[in-house]
């Protein structure tokens, strides 16, 4: 469970730099001279973090608390939310599109679509961490981000709204045919 722990909070830590230590992302992109090179920077304990946090995932579950078994249509739920959280990340990984525009941090918007989701289907002691731990970041930052000075407007393209739902359903047909169970041991829609 520790090492769970210490990726799970590592990761999440390193994501709230913008929120723990305004000001520090401007700087180091100054120093550094590119946005670019700040994201390479950045991206090394997140990573580190992640890793960790995937690697000490099996053991924390070998040691939960089940609290009981979630009703099945809870579980159906999580299997419509999922999908469309991941539209949803890619929407806010992408060049401006009208999901941006329309839900303005749409990556944060799936992040809890995607908890709560599993909070809902995962009636366990580290499901309840990891997915409640994900859901207060996406708040927590959503907050943040709007009391930070709005960007200047841009003119949104439908185009990277359709590949935000090309790949989100792509990941979600990998996921349904074997990816989320070779990854996480579990199927991903109940009784496949």
């Amino acid at each position: 469970m520790i090492l769970f722990l210490i990726g799970l909070y590592g990761f999440l830590g390193v994501h709230l730099t913008r929120v723990i230590a305004p000001g520090f992302r401007e700087r180091m992109i100054a120093r550094l001279g590119s946005r670019f090179r700040w994201m390479g920077v950045y991206s090394v304990p997140a990573i580190l973090f992640f890793v960790l946090m995937v690697i000490g995932y099996p053991d924390a579950q070998l040691s939960t608390i089940v609290f009981a078994e979630p009703p099945t249509p809870l579980k159906h739920m999580n299997s419509l939310f999922s999908p469309i959280a991941l539209v949803l990340f890619f929407a806010g990984s992408l060049p401006y599109g009208y999901l941006q525009k329309i839900l303005k941090h749409p990556q944060l918007v799936g992040v809890k679509l995607w908890s709560l989701g599993h909070l809902l289907a995962n009636w366990d002691v580290t499901s309840f961490i990891l997915f409640g731990s994900f859901m207060a970041w996406a708040v927590i930052v959503r907050i943040a981000a709007k009391k930070r000075p709005p960007a200047a407007p841009k003119t949104p393209s439908a185009l990277w709204d359709g590949v935000s739902v090309l790949l989100g359903g792509a990941v979600t047909g990998w996921m349904i045919m074997g990816g989320h169970l070779a990854l996480f041991g579990r199927a991903p829609i109940p009784g496949m």
